[in-house]
């Protein structure tokens, strides 16, 4: 059988990126010299460099996130703590509290036959004023000062609306209703169990 003559071919020093000839000698020779020493020790630096940056940056993520988890248990433990307290009907009411509940169920509409009815969730979570937010206006419903400027017809004309437009505002309206009766329960003022 005939032998075919092969090429030794070239070695790639990844340090240095250059090519040197594939024998012992000239591999030896190479990773002898000043240069690839050098380029070996640079190598080394760097990799010290980022393993050093990646630990660091590794801790502080770990420290965060127990900083967030510890904010987070904190948060959780307080939404309990309220939670208990607003459900807990054995829990002691405050003396401004008591006077609010008293005249709420005093204040209990009566209907026809003489039997109060209350409202349907009860007590409203949370403090009740009993001051009015504005002490300015005495009376419910009377126009306030800053808003007299306010666009209205004096004509007494009626607007003239198309079909479409009455269909439009009554499509507005359910999807309102439907919107509010959809957020109920998550706005935390009614009872959803």
């Amino acid at each position: 059988m005939t032998e075919y003559w092969v090429s030794q071919g070239n070695k790639w020093c990844d340090f240095c990126k250059i090519y040197i000839s594939n024998n012992p000698l000239s591999i030896r020779t190479h990773e002898l010299g000043q240069r690839h020493k050098d380029n070996v020790s640079k190598r080394l630096a760097t990799m010290r460099k980022e393993s050093a940056a990646k630990e660091k940056q590794q801790k502080e993520a770990a420290r965060a996130l127990k900083a967030i988890e510890a904010k987070a248990k904190q948060s959780y433990q307080k939404d309990l703590a309220s939670f208990e307290r607003i459900n807990d009907p054995s829990a002691e009411l405050e003396p401004n509290k008591k006077s609010t509940d008293d005249a709420q169920s005093s204040s209990a509409t009566k209907s026809g036959d003489g039997v109060a009815s209350s409202s349907k969730g009860g007590a409203a979570p949370g403090r009740v004023v009993s001051t009015p937010l504005n002490p300015t206006r005495a009376v419910k419903g009377a126009p306030s000062s800053i808003a007299v400027n306010k666009r209205k017809r004096d004509d007494g004309k009626t607007k003239v609306i198309s079909k479409e437009e009455t269909e439009a505002l009554k499509a507005r309206e359910a999807a309102r209703k439907r919107m509010e009766e959809r957020e109920k329960p998550f706005m935390g003022l009614y009872k959803s169990y």
